[in-house]
């Protein structure tokens, strides 16, 4: 027998709740893009970064660029980006770091220049952007935080949509279940 409608709506309540707490939005990207930048000016042009996943963890990460010009609002074609990172705090060549590399131009949509990293470590990390143009050489440096990530939220995420789900079915096997006279 299903609970009382008011005991089902408190349950529903909680339920609600109780995803919305632990529902974590800066883990859910809809195809892996970069969606948030972080933008300096440099010299006659403005550069946006981004990474995927929006919250690093060591290993793979993929970096967006995109550089546009201050005057014209035109994007970059035609020059050297490249691309380099270490630790904060570090000094000389060490594990936590690499050697520059080159980002390439996106060819279905030429405004983003990719690069694909490897990370090794956690901690602050400082990348630095390289433009070289016509001889002109340009540098910006972002901050990222690369951190092991829980999977708690994950876990308690999906625990609660199953519940919600649960009810959900429920509630409608209830409203559609046929109604015998007695």
């Amino acid at each position: 027998m299903l609970a009382e409608p008011s005991k089902l709506k408190v349950f529903i309540c909680i339920i609600v709740l109780i995803l919305c707490v632990f529902w974590s939005y800066d883990q859910v990207e809809a195809h892996g893009g970069v969606t948030v930048f972080k933008k300096q000016t440099v010299g006659p042009y403005e550069i946006q970064f981004g990474t995927s996943p929006r919250s690093p963890s060591p290993g793979p990460i993929h970096i967006a660029l995109r550089i546009v010009s201050l005057k014209t609002g035109l994007t970059l074609n035609e020059a050297s980006v490249k691309l380099s990172g270490k630790i904060q705090g570090t000094v000389g060549d060490q594990i936590g770091s690499f050697e520059p590399i080159l980002a390439e131009q996106y060819k279905e949509d030429p405004q983003f220049w990719d690069a694909d990293i490897m990370v090794s470590d956690e901690g602050d990390w400082l990348f630095k952007v390289i433009i070289e143009d016509k001889g002109d050489f340009y540098e910006a440096y972002y901050d990222v935080k690369v951190q092991k990530s829980s999977p708690i939220k994950g876990i308690f995420s999906v625990i609660g949509l199953i519940l919600f789900l649960t009810v959900l079915a429920l509630a409608v096997r209830t409203y559609f279940k046929p109604k015998v006279a007695i």
